[in-house]
């Protein structure tokens, strides 16, 4: 058990002092001066900056403020960052799910108990136009599904843009502030009269149990219901990206040389003031590696010291 406790404090020791190489690698001087030599700080798009990593600041925007229209329905919504339509229809499918069939001995706890995979019969919402089985067998009885319905998803999203740049929307999450909407009974019934007679379908704008519309031919096997949502943007908070200028998109390159903090972060921040803190942080990080390093040497020494000493009992 002696052997066993030295060898796991060796073992420590070397990982420890591994660990401080491995900041000090990643974060040698080396890093910022390349940054400074690579990095452009970018106010427009220019060609010849094209590939190039470049710093961008603003407050993201949407293009042509956010305007939406589902040409087939004529809804329209402004300020949108997300518009979509979703048919749905109602049919049989067969599931599983696990039950329990035995609690075992403690009552208290759900690691002992026995379970079993058990197929149930259930009536389904899926989408309108996708394919689904014609016929389904469930306990020695015949279930016929209806067939499917011509009536698509549709969906769009609006461009945003720092500057004259095109973001992706996940990279600035924590930035830009979204609103779910919906349109009222009302609101469908005056805009889709036509998407309603080319359906060809008994649809009626009803209101949903959450509040809202959606148009509907009824909730029995073989019905339609069509989903409308939408997400405004509420607000949006100045932020500075750094990424590769590809055409007219910025292109944030997750997991290389810079931390996702260091990607995207709050305000308005200069290219000098970007690579002054990392300097300063880089920095902060070397001195944490070379304390690593100092305290792996350490123990793997103690540990050495403490073999000898051993032997010599």
């Amino acid at each position: 058990m002696l052997r066993t406790g030295g060898g796991k404090i060796l073992t420590a020791g070397f990982i420890v002092s591994l660990l401080g190489l491995a900041i000090l690698a990643v974060n040698d001087e080396e890093r910022t001066d390349s940054l400074a030599r690579e990095l452009v700080e970018a106010t427009a798009l220019l060609p010849e900056n094209e590939g190039k990593l470049v710093i961008v600041s603003g407050t993201p925007r949407l293009d042509d403020g956010g305007s939406i229209t589902d040409k087939d329905t004529g809804l329209q919504v402004e300020n949108a960052v997300y518009y979509e339509r979703v048919p749905l229809q109602k049919v049989y499918e067969v599931n599983t799910r696990e039950v329990v069939v035995d609690e075992g001995e403690d009552k208290f706890s759900k690691s002992d108990d026995k379970k079993k995979t058990e197929h149930y019969l259930a009536a389904t919402w899926i989408a309108a136009d996708s394919s689904r089985d014609a016929v389904i067998t469930y306990d020695f009885d015949r279930y016929e599904n209806p067939p499917a319905v011509r009536l698509s998803r549709y969906s769009e999203s609006s461009v945003l843009r720092i500057g004259d740049f095109i973001i992706d929307r996940t990279d600035v999450f924590d930035y830009v502030r979204t609103v779910k909407g919906h349109f009222s009974e009302d609101e469908l019934r005056e805009a889709c009269g036509d998407y309603i007679i080319k359906s060809e379908l008994d649809l009626q704008p009803v209101t949903n149990e959450d509040g809202s519309g959606m148009l509907s031919t009824g909730d029995e096997i073989g019905d339609v219901h069509v989903l409308f949502s939408y997400e405004t943007l509420e607000k949006a908070e100045p932020v500075t990206m750094i990424g590769r200028q590809t055409g007219d998109r910025l292109v944030v390159e997750h997991g290389k040389r810079l931390s996702n903090n260091e990607l995207v972060q709050a305000g308005l921040i200069s290219k000098d003031d970007f690579l002054a803190s990392v300097r300063t942080e880089d920095a902060s990080s070397r001195k944490i590696g070379i304390v690593m390093i100092v305290i792996g040497v350490i123990v793997i020494l103690f540990s050495f010291d403490w073999k000898i000493k051993r032997k010599a009992r």
